[in-house]
């Protein structure tokens, strides 16, 4: 008999509707407490299949549906045990099962004989087939709040513009987080905090935390690309932006971190040859490489994608930046 049970008994009503409505206070706690990543990943789903299934998954549009099914949940409640049942099966299967180990091979000897059991007991009967790809547009949203501050964020991506990534905009960015945005948006804008990001797939952004601002922060974000293109530092200056970096870069990790990093490295095709490329291009890096990411922070800038979570009122004394406004909660 197999040790193992996968199906979850759907048809328990009460502990269902328990966790639909813990997964509304949850995802309402976390929203509330870092409005900044909630603007970010947002903004960055107007042009972005990946940032929007992340929505979906677990953004507003996850908030919206667990409070309808929260709300509403006698109703609804046969409609979601149907799904659930149908997408257990459909990912709950052998061809799916997916194993990233950190560990000895003595451990490893062990794991695999377990692995193989589980395994048997997947789903293995006939399952739909289908394929979910959204379509992203930019949609510049003003979700209003109680609270008294902003959460503003600019993001694109300049991959589309035909720009490479480079190892260079990580010294961007901490250059960014310790000068321009740092002594704009938060020394003399009052925010607490302000932060960017250039992923290696173009997604860019630049994000201010409990902001008091809004149109403001905005024209920081405007001229940032101006005051990259006439950067200058000495050699002692460049040297430490790099060590910032690649300190940022090679951190120290325990197992359960190595493990995550190697399973996000083999879903991505990250390799150690790609990531020493990027350390070459952080440590050969001059001021005149800085100089020439200017065009990279115009790329992302251009698609002009706002995300704004803030105070109602701010919101609504600019709402010719949006294409739409609404109520976070």
């Amino acid at each position: 008999m197999c040790r193992y049970q996968i199906l979850s008994d759907f048809s328990q009503g009460k502990r269902l509707q328990e966790i639909v409505a813990e997964g509304r206070s949850r995802t309402q706690s976390t929203m509330t407490s870092a409005g900044h990543s909630v603007a970010v990943n947002r903004a960055l789903s107007y042009g972005s299949v990946s940032a929007e299934i992340s929505e979906v998954i677990s953004g507003i549009p996850f908030l919206r549906l667990v409070t309808e099914l929260d709300d509403a949940f006698e109703e609804k409640k046969d409609e979601l045990v149907n799904k659930l049942q149908r997408l257990g099966k459909i990912i709950f299967r052998k061809e799916n099962l997916m194993v990233d180990f950190v560990g000895t091979a003595d451990g490893y000897e062990k794991l695999a004989e377990s692995v193989g059991d589980f395994a048997e007991s997947l789903y293995t009967g006939e399952a739909e087939r289908g394929c979910y790809l959204p379509v992203v547009s930019r949609k510049n949203e003003g979700y209003m709040t109680s609270g008294q501050v902003q959460y503003v964020c600019r993001a694109g991506n300049f991959r589309r513009k035909g720009l490479p990534y480079t190892g260079a905009l990580r010294i961007l960015k901490v250059m960014m987080g310790y000068e321009y945005l740092w002594t704009n948006v938060r020394v003399k804008g009052g925010a607490y905090g302000c932060m960017c990001g250039f992923g290696k797939s173009g997604e860019s952004y630049f994000v201010s935390y409990r902001d008091p601002n809004l149109g403001k922060t905005i024209d920081i974000y405007e001229k940032a690309a101006e005051n990259i293109a006439k950067f200058e530092a000495d050699e002692r200056t460049m040297t430490q932006y790099i060590i910032g970096a690649i300190s940022d870069l090679d951190v120290p990790m325990n197992p359960s971190a190595v493990g995550l990093f190697s399973l996000s490295a083999y879903m991505t095709g990250l390799t150690q040859e790609v990531l020493q490329k990027e350390r070459d291009e952080m440590l050969s890096a001059t001021a005149e490489d800085v100089r020439g990411l200017a065009e990279y922070i115009r790329a992302f800038m251009s698609e002009e994608f706002l995300c704004v979570v803030g105070n109602t009122e701010k919101i609504k004394a600019e709402t010719d930046l949006f294409m739409h406004t609404e109520n976070l909660f």
